[in-house]
């Protein structure tokens, strides 16, 4: 007889009482390891589900800080444009004559802002008479406003550069009667400090609303909303309406929760949260939503701009994890009951293959986690990416416009004037700050629109030589010691003009950092294969990067230079990403820097319409 056979038979006809004490010690152990796999999937369920949301509620506030901005500097752009037209009234007054010699820098200053959603352009004497309108209105020309809020405050509190935001209003005459407006406006002074009259603009809020506020949405129903918090009241609802309706009316007899998250942000502070409001989906049933609101401060107005997605959503992005571990669970669950009434013969055996599965799915569990969190983190930076791109992409075009009728307005102001002396070197200044503000806006608009790969099989030492022969005069002067360590055998499929590009600026960024540093200074770059990878190490002995700065310097407009943009790091880590490749940084205080770049051997695995290789093109010209 095998001896277990035996040993069981022993137990079983001579020792009942210690098989009794077996099977409850086996069901005790089998009870308790089960109760510990729910309680631990519980756990890691709830901590994964946590952490997936404070993750999504941060993309939201990234999306609400970059719509909160695009909208102050629109209305940075109005103050300045009410500036510009109230300068043209300041020497001589506000008349009627000084207006209609000026008709055509108001009507060309209107052109250059009808993309902004203004509605008109009006000028109005110390009397509060009208005395411009683009476009031209007969019916209003010459009449009298001076009873409007917006003229008795730039004649009674105004002071020159001050605006005026009014609240929410309709407009209740004209061909935009009906329409939901504000009224931006600016007091003229003369440089005395004499009230002359007042410059303003309408602004059609439906059409403001609908490019800087409606056009946020994050998932199938992720919308933005906007309210006033000086006036507590609904500018765009959750649902995407534009209102005016109070905080109290709106929100208090249904929703007491989003009631009250709305007065919590009286302070000015950006934030998350959550709240329940009506389902887009059923207008019949409510839903549980995740917000990240960020304030937009305009002159002495508050409001607060919110990105809200409804939470199933975002739950059902974690469905995938969720069934897996199910999945897990359940095989445990069903090894533990088998091995607990088939097995009872072998229980000693079992108990410690049943360990070792257990490690087993335990650790494949890790690892689907860490894959989990991996992909998450990727998918999170090509979203931010893509719509940190969107917004400035918009808001690129917003600037555009009014940044060229500024210079255009200047150079008028300049051959009118013939200016000399300091004034001479005022005007100066303010056209280069113009030009170097249009560069800023190319960066923009390069890191936004992605120019498509063209992909050949590349070798890296010709890029890498022209490059320092680029920089071989700055060497000397700065007296930089450089040592490049190649091998000629490397080649890569890449776009070799984009790949320029990244190895020009990771060098030129180590050389101004080794412009600060005093001492010895030494630049090194290491080419290396690494399958499947080719692997370029650019290394420098400068000051190093601050801690701090390390986790940010591959985010859009983060910068720690007093002229940079923002935009040169991330416009590289955009091009490695295209390449499905990576770009890392080691660094710290008094240490050495190094920008690892890696890219895959045999180029990017999937390729768009525009990304071909060599045998491609080839086989296309056939």
């Amino acid at each position: 007889m095998h001896p277990i056979s035996r040993l069981f038979s022993t137990i079983t006809l001579r020792k009942p009482f210690w098989l009794w004490v077996a099977i409850c010690l086996l069901v005790g152990v089998s009870t308790a390891a089960l109760i510990g796999i729910l309680q631990t999937t519980n756990a890691v369920r709830q901590e994964a589900q946590q952490r997936f949301f404070e993750q999504y509620n941060h993309q939201q506030l990234i999306l609400a800080e970059q719509a909160a901005h695009s909208i102050e500097e629109t209305f940075a752009t109005f103050r300045r444009n009410l500036s510009l037209v109230a300068s043209l009234f300041e020497e001589d007054g506000v008349t009627r004559e000084r207006a209609q010699l000026l008709s055509g820098s108001l009507v060309r200053m209107y052109e250059s802002l009808q993309e902004t959603d203004i509605i008109d352009l009006v000028v109005f004497d110390e009397s509060g008479t009208v005395v411009a309108i683009s476009p031209a209105d007969e019916y209003t020309l010459g009449r009298n406003y001076a009873w409007r809020n917006y003229f008795r405050w730039a004649r009674d509190e105004g002071r020159p550069g001050k605006m005026y935001l009014s609240p929410f209003m309709r407009l209740e005459g004209g061909q935009n009667r009906g329409d939901k407006a504000l009224i931006v406006a600016q007091g003229i002074y003369s440089s005395r400090g004499t009230f002359n009259g007042v410059a303003m603009f309408t602004l059609n809020f439906d059409k403001l609303a609908q490019r800087q506020v409606l056009s946020v949405t994050i998932g199938e129903h992720g919308f933005a909303w906007l309210v006033d918090n000086n006036q507590q009241s609904v500018l765009v609802d959750p649902l995407g309406r534009v209102t005016d309706k109070g905080f109290e009316e709106t929100f208090l007899p249904r929703w007491p929760k989003l009631y009250n998250l709305l007065l919590s942000m009286q302070d000015g502070q950006p934030g998350t949260g959550s709240y329940d409001f009506v389902d887009p989906a059923d207008p019949n049933k409510s839903v549980s939503k995740l917000v990240g609101y960020q304030p937009v401060r305009i002159e002495d107005r508050l409001w607060t701009l919110g990105v809200a997605t409804p939470t199933r959503e975002v739950e059902a992005l974690l469905s995938s994890f969720m069934q897996q571990q199910k999945r897990y669970s359940g095989t445990l669950v069903v090894i533990i009951f088998t091995g607990t009434f088939i097995l009872l013969s072998a229980l000693l055996s079992w108990n410690h293959i049943l360990a070792i599965q257990v490690d087993r799915r335990t650790q494949d569990l890790a690892d689907a986690r860490g894959r989990l969190e991996s992909t998450f983190d990727e998918l999170l930076s090509s979203q931010k990416l893509a719509a940190v791109g969107h917004l400035a992409l918009g808001l690129a075009h917003e600037i555009r416009n009014p940044l060229s009728a500024i210079r255009m307005n200047i150079q008028m102001i300049r051959k009118r004037t013939r200016p000399e002396g300091p004034l001479q070197e005022h005007f100066s200044i303010v056209e280069e700050e113009i030009l170097r503000l249009n560069r800023l806006v190319n960066d923009v608009m390069d890191f936004a629109r992605a120019r498509p790969l063209r992909l050949e099989q590349t070798s890296l030492n010709p890029i890498i030589q022209r490059v320092m022969q680029l920089f071989a005069q700055r060497f000397r002067e700065a007296g930089i010691r450089t040592e490049l360590q190649l091998r000629e055998e490397l080649t890569v499929v890449c776009d070799p003009e984009q790949i320029e590009q990244v190895i020009l600026n990771l060098v030129s960024n180590a050389i101004e950092a080794l412009e600060e540093c005093d001492g010895f200074r030494e630049l090194t770059l290491i080419l290396r294969r690494h399958r499947p990878f080719l692997s370029l190490q650019v290394i420098d002995n400068g000051q190093g990067i601050a801690a701090a700065d390390v986790d940010k310097i591959f985010d859009p407009f983060y910068t720690t230079k007093v002229s940079g943009g923002g935009l040169g790091l991330p416009t590289l880590q955009g091009i490695v990403l295209r390449h499905q490749g990576s770009i890392t940084v080691d660094s710290a205080p008094g240490e050495k820097t190094c920008f690892t770049l890696l890219l895959p051997l045999d180029g990017p695995h999937e390729r768009g319409p525009h990304e071909h290789g060599p045998r491609e093109q080839n086989e296309t010209v056939r």
